[in-house]
């Protein structure tokens, strides 16, 4: 599948789950993109393929403003050339800057988010074999994940960012590549 079809795919469930999801204020926001796995930012590649994403943010709960108010996720990434899927779940912080700039209601935004993830990779891959060569040696499949976006919010309702993810055990394990992920996604905020 190529990676037009796939942004292609991923806008048209941006564009369809909106009348399916807006019981009661719960969900505040769905986002689904694509992006290049294993992204040779900050390392190298190994793995291939592109992923598919979608991921959900949640009203914040009160008792989270002492720490900023972020919005619960959980979401996921399936590699389309059958290597390291990934769910995960976590807290996004969102900071809208530079309102009105292009148009009446719109806004430039930087997110970050934190949590913790499942991965289907490879634990530990031997050093001197072919698939050492093309997978990535993960140390656990649970992972630490880290997200961060630069968008621009077109409307009230509908964003595009450029989106930069990474999954890892922060050195906790004997093993520890990593994979990051780098892509376009499109928002639906409710």
């Amino acid at each position: 599948m190529r990676f037009s079809h796939l942004f292609l795919a991923a806008g048209v469930v941006t564009l369809v789950l909106p009348g399916i999801a807006k019981a009661d204020g719960f969900l505040d926001e769905i986002k689904a993109g694509v992006y290049e796995h294993d992204a040779s930012v900050f390392g190298h590649q190994k793995e291939t393929g592109a992923d598919a994403g979608l991921e959900f943010l949640f009203a914040s709960p009160s008792f989270l403003t002492i720490i900023g108010s972020p919005r619960p996720m959980i979401g996921g990434l399936v590699n389309t050339a059958g290597q390291t899927n990934q769910a995960y779940a976590g807290l996004t912080w969102t900071w809208d800057f530079l309102h009105n700039a292009l148009r009446t209601g719109d806004a430039f935004f930087v997110e970050g988010s934190l949590g913790g993830g499942y991965n289907d990779g490879r634990i530990n891959v031997n050093g001197n074999t072919p698939e050492a060569e093309k997978r990535k040696s993960l140390g656990s499949n649970i992972l630490f994940r880290e997200d961060l976006d630069l968008g621009y919010r077109i409307t009230p309702t509908y964003s595009v960012a450029v989106s930069y993810n990474h999954i890892s055990n922060a050195d906790l394990g004997v093993r520890n590549e990593g994979l990051n992920d780098i892509g376009i996604r499109l928002g639906v905020k409710f």
